[in-house]
C-alpha cells in the first residue's frame, strides 16, 4: 500500500494520504507516476522504499512497497532512502528517513513497529 505525505519547506509533516487515485493525482502534478507490478521500462523494487520529491510548496514523501515502482521525469529531483541512508544531501534534515517515515505511518495506523 503506497503512503503519501506532504511536508512543508520547513520539512513539517502537513498531510498523510493512502488512497491511489489520490496519490496518483498529487504525483501526477510533479510528472510523476507510480504503480505496482511490471510495467514497460520500469524497475519494479525489491523492498520497501521511500521517495522524497521537492514541490513549489514543499516536499511529498512517498512510500512504496516491494513490487511497486515510481517514475521520476527525466532531470527531476528527488531522493530514495530504502533504509540504508543516515542523511540524504540535499534533503531538509526536519524530513523524517525511511525508519522514522515508518514508524510516523504506523503510529498513525494504530500500529506499533515493535508488533510482530
Amino acid at each position: 500500500m503506497p503512503v503519501l505525505a506532504i511536508f512543508d519547506a520547513q520539512g513539517s509533516w502537513r498531510d498523510t494520504h493512502v488512497c491511489d487515485g489520490w496519490i496518483t493525482e498529487r504525483l501526477a502534478e510533479q510528472g510523476v507516476s507510480w504503480g505496482r507490478g511490471k510495467a514497460k521500462g520500469q524497475r519494479v523494487l525489491d523492498s520497501a522504499g521511500l521517495f522524497y520529491v521537492p514541490t513549489v510548496d514543499g516536499y511529498l514523501g512517498l512510500l512504496l512497497e516491494a513490487g511497486e515502482w515510481a517514475a521520476m521525469p527525466s532531470g527531476k529531483p528527488h531522493f530514495f532512502d530504502a533504509g540504508e541512508a543516515e542523511s540524504l544531501e540535499g534533503l531538509p534534515v526536519a524530513l523524517p528517513l525511511f525508519d522514522a517515515f515508518v514508524e510516523e505511518v504506523l503510529s498513525m495506523t494504530g500500529n506499533d513497529a515493535d508488533e510482530g
